[in-house]
């Protein structure tokens, strides 16, 4: 085999992929053959040999242009003008593309892609115009003028093209005193293809067409740079730092500040989308298999202040019968402000014995423990003692500890050492799982904001790899990389992990994230479906939220009727998430407390919750085909319809698995609240001194501590946006520590009832002639509190407001609603409608999973929801296999009969997948797995033969086998299955079936 050279764009590739060695003295004469064959001219045709004396010999083709390519044993590399491009087989449908200047200023193995280049039957053939590489699946054709690349498929079909490069598209800067290149590419988009993938950003909208996104790790931003199109490609970026997406009239495009190798990206063609995610996974690794309790509920809250008061509400759940797998300790079990944040360690007053705990948790109520880390380490522990004796944590103080740092994740060692004490502390005592907060990396209060995110984790100076220009975004990656090759060393249980953040290839660490720290509300929640599915079309296969919003700022909490429906609707949206799980603050959320003041919520919370459970048979089997098959198990409608177009923007209904439409209820149908009160218009308002608007003084900490400046505000509306897009108030230090007083009148245009009312985050007050009517001095997410107040017309009252900011968002509105505008309101509200019209994608029918109702496909039907129903489609020619509806836990009764639903009206396949639940035995080939397969022509259930086993298999397990109708399922049929295969005719009523 002829070896490739280590050509100079991508200096580090040797390394990279253990590709065979090449000396330092063939590079450098390959280098220089190359300058001297663009000079000379030389025109030769495109093969590539080795000369007697084992040195590589690059045959090179000349345009008249300066084009100039070389052949390699897996791909090609040419250069236009300054640039060097070098395009890389990773599969017969995978290319890699790399381009810069002629030279890579890092010599950094990815941390995102694992797999390495392939040996691909593949030809070069060359013409004036054009360079085509192809292999059995794809089409490079590179234009020797521009040297940009045409895409095509194995059909000859175009699925995109780079536009014509412009000259500043890949520049040379230096950054942090180290050489890098900034660099953009863009792509021109088929006029009616859409876009997805890119991680989540907390945005109503599913395709990215026409949108801009600023790729920076936050709080409530996930960032993967994978991008899947309807056109059946995909585009993966092996670049870390802050990135921007943009797609207007000129085509798609993405920059990045800092990329050390230039232009880096890999192209994926597939025939479906599907087989686009799973080259994805062929690139950075497959995920692995959870274990099965996984699958069932988590109960989180900030947090369980004691080990009693965790094993008190662990119990109740037993008691009152509502199932749940995983109880979650949040942060700060480990001490107060004593610099024993996420040491690894138990505050031995609030939790005396953590292995005691454990212990209760495993075998009196089979329930697992996910307990919070912190990649921030208090000072005042022995992991960060052993840290910074290698210089290991980094010098800007956590926010919220002011007396913890981050530890370096992006080096071996500081892994290790992290990983070291989380066994030592966590593990050894029986801890199941681990909980990653903060992972974007957080270091200061404005975690919502990407512009104070990026300065803070750049301020952090340089990391184990570099400078944080450059590794910007994908701490997440490195630090679950440590705690799951940590824990693969040392155990066989299978990893669990929890972040808040992510990056490509994060799969393979087991490590999933959440969508961050909501905030309670219909439109939050519609947020999230489209947020969950895009970052299931960008490769990562598991994903959760905060089910009922992290923070809750309705009245009254959960006592207030419309959060109760709203946490309602929101359960049942959670539980077709690949991981189900209740979490937040402010409220107290464990669903059995509904029992007692809220009944309706409570059996819908449970007959939700019972569904889930009902369904573990077909979950766990998707995570087989997740893990085996690179499937994708939370699916947007066009990843299975991706030529119908009216499914191409619905971003809040998706499929879940092969057979399920899903479309949550995201507004309100029982209870519905006034909008927040308009903001007091200027007019309205004056100072103390007489003057238009009301008069501000700003103060240094959040109760009025230095006074720092006085203004006049005209109205009071404040979406402070935080540095470095906007300053502070004059005066002010700390944009994240202040507090503020406006003081003056406001006089009444009209004779009635008055609504006046503040918005803001985080704490307000508000006065009015004197008496306090709102008082929430706490600190929040943004919230609306409001009084009323009947006014003469004419009449001037007193006002006073005030503000404290201490984190998180700044945002501070004073507001009223006067009595004409309250009377406009009522009139315009209309009777609530608790109907729900889903479009059913064209190319299928579908059934109603309540009803067994049949509908044809490319149709918008409607459906009325009560608290306990949410419009769940299934596809005709689906098979759904059924557990119990009442287990207390994932694993409990592991010998239960199935029940195997088919709804007829096209042939259907689904293998069932059972192994230990636990292990990783599975890997060692300990598993079994069985297909069952409908022939719908003949109405008949084969079952075939069992394939594999393991210790513990049920050999024998009772199936009752349904067929579902119009409207009435067949009576069950009943058989007993012991791994030989069947044939099981379930003839049906015609007569249903036609209606």
């Amino acid at each position: 085999m002829t070896p490739e050279p280590a050509f100079t764009p991508l200096a580090g590739e040797a390394r990279r992929h253990r590709r065979l060695a090449v000396t330092s003295t063939s590079r450098t004469k390959f280098v220089l053959l190359i300058g001297c064959l663009l000079r000379l001219g030389t025109a030769l045709h495109a093969a590539a040999g080795v000369d007697a004396a084992g040195q590589l010999v690059p045959v090179v083709s000349q345009h008249e242009n300066g084009f100039a390519f070389a052949r390699l044993d897996r791909g090609v590399q040419f250069r236009v003008g300054d640039v060097t491009t070098n395009v890389l087989l990773y599969g017969p449908s995978i290319v890699r593309v790399n381009a810069n200047l002629g030279q890579a200023h890092t010599t950094q193995p990815s941390l995102a892609v694992v797999a390495q280049p392939a040996t691909v039957t593949f030809t070069v053939e060359d013409s004036p115009e054009a360079l085509t590489i192809r292999t059995a699946k794809l089409s490079v054709i590179v234009a020797k003028k521009s040297g940009a690349l045409t895409f095509l498929g194995s059909d000859g079909r175009l699925l995109t093209r780079e536009r014509a490069a412009a000259p500043d598209e890949i520049k040379e800067v230096t950054i942090s005193g180290a050489p890098t290149y900034e660099i953009s590419r863009t792509f021109t988009l088929a006029p009616d293809e859409s876009l997805y993938g890119l991680g989540q950003y907390n945005r109503p909208y599913m395709d990215y067409r026409g949108q801009e996104v600023l790729l920076v790790q936050t709080n409530i931003g996930i960032v993967v740079p994978f991008l899947i199109s309807t056109q059946r490609y995909g585009v993966l970026w092996d670049i870390y730092s802050k990135m921007t997406f943009k797609d207007d009239v000129s085509g798609a495009t993405l920059w990045a500040e800092s990329a050390p190798a230039g232009v880096d990206y890999y192209f994926i063609a597939g025939d479906t989308m599907d087989g686009v995610i799973a080259g994805y996974r062929t690139l950075t690794g497959a995920a692995p298999m959870l274990p099965k309790q996984a699958f069932g509920l988590f109960m989180s809250k900030e947090r369980y202040p004691t080990q009693e008061r965790l094993l008190e509400v662990a119990r109740t759940f037993r008691q009152e019968g509502f199932p749940l797998d995983y109880i979650v300790q949040d942060w700060q079990y480990w001490g107060g402000a004593d610099g024993t944040w996420s040491g690894m360690t138990w505050n031995q007053e609030r939790f005396p014995d953590p292995a005691a705990l454990t212990k209760t948790l495993h075998e009196e109520l089979r329930l697992k423990l996910m307990v919070s880390i912190w990649p921030s380490v208090g000072n005042n522990t022995a992991l960060a003692r052993e840290l910074d004796a290698k210089g290991l944590r980094f010098a800007p103080l956590h926010w919220i500890s002011k007396n913890a740092r981050v530890y370096d994740a992006f080096g071996p060692e500081g892994r290790a050492i992290y990983f070291k004490h989380i066994k030592q502390g966590l593990l050894d005592v029986g801890v199941d799982a681990l909980w990653m907060d903060g992972t974007e990396v957080e270091v200061g209060t404005a975690c919502h904001d990407p512009a104070a995110v990026e300065r803070d984790i750049k301020n952090l100076g340089r990391n184990a790899l570099g400078d944080f220009t450059r590794y910007l975004n994908p701490y997440s990656l490195e630090t679950t990389r440590g705690t799951y090759e940590g824990q693969r060393g040392t155990s066989d249980q299978r990893v669990f992990t929890l972040t808040r953040s992510a990056w490509a290839g994060q799969q393979r660490y087991a490590a999933l994230p959440w969508s961050g720290d909501t905030t309670a509300s219909w439109e939050t929640l519609r947020h999230q479906i489209a947020g969950g599915i895009n970052i299931a079309f960008a490769g990562l296969p598991y994903w959760t939220q905060d089910t009922g919003g992290f923070f809750v700022n309705y009245p009254d909490g959960e006592r207030n009727p419309e959060y109760q429906e709203l946490y309602a609707r929101w359960n049942q949206f959670a539980i077709f998430n690949p991981i189900y799980r209740i979490h937040g603050t402010n409220i107290e959320r464990e669903p059995y407390r509904f029992k007692a003041f809220a009944p309706a919520i409570y059996d819908s919370l449970l007959s939700a919750v019972q569904l889930r459970y009902a369904l573990l048979p077909y979950l766990y089997s998707l995570a087989w085909q997740t893990t085996a098959h690179d499937y994708t198990m939370m699916r947007g409608l066009p990843m299975d319809f991706p030529d119908d177009p009216a499914v191409r923007k619905t971003d809040d209904a998706f499929m879940f698995g092969p057979a399920f439409l899903v479309h949550p209820i995201t507004h309100a149908m029982y209870h519905v609240s006034a909008p927040p009160a308009a903001t007091i218009p200027a007019e309205a308002l004056r100072t103390p001194d007489d003057q238009p608007g009301l008069a501000v003084q700003y103060f240094a900490g959040v109760d009025f501590g230095r006074a720092v400046s006085t203004s006049v505000d005209e109205k009071v509306e404040h979406a402070w946006p935080g540095p470095p897009l906007a300053n502070p108030p004059s005066g002010l230090d700390d944009f994240d520590n202040f507090s503020a007083r406006w003081t003056g009148t406001v006089t009444a245009p009209e004779a009635g009832d008055y609504e006046f009312g503040v918005e803001y985050d985080d704490g307000a007050r508000l006065y009015l002639d004197g008496k306090l009517l709102v008082d929430d001095w706490s600190y929040g997410a943004k919230r609306y509190r409001s009084a009323r107040l009947t006014l003469a017309a004419g009449q001037q009252v007193a006002v006073k407001a005030e503000f404290h900011q201490g984190g998180q968002e700044r945002y501070f509105r004073l507001g009223w609603r006067t009595p004409s505008e309250s009377r406009a309101l009522a009139a315009a509200r209309k009777e609530l409608d608790n109907t729900m019209s889903t479009y059913l994608p064209a190319g299928a029918a579908w059934y109603d999973f309540w009803t067994n109702e049949r509908f044809a496909g490319g149709a918008t039907v409607t459906k009325a929801c009560p608290l306990d129903t949410f419009p769940v489609y299934v596809r005709a020619g689906s098979i759904v296999p059924m557990g119990p509806a009442d287990l207390q836990y994932a694993t409990e009764r592991p010998d239960a009969p199935y029940t195997i639903r088919i709804y007829p009206g096209a042939n259907a396949t689904f293998t069932l997948y059972e192994d230990d639940n636990e292990t990783y035995a599975y890997e060692r080939g300990e598993r079994a797995t069985y297909e069952l397969t409908w022939d719908d022509a003949a109405q008949t259930l084969h079952l075939g033969g069992r394939q594999g086993s393991f210790p513990g298999l049920v050999a024998q397990r009772q199936l009752e086998l349904v067929l579902i109708g119009a409207k009435t399922p067949s009576a069950p049929t009943i058989i007993t299955y012991t791994g030989h295969p069947m044939a099981v005719s379930l003839a049906f009523n015609e007569s249903l079936l036609a209606q």
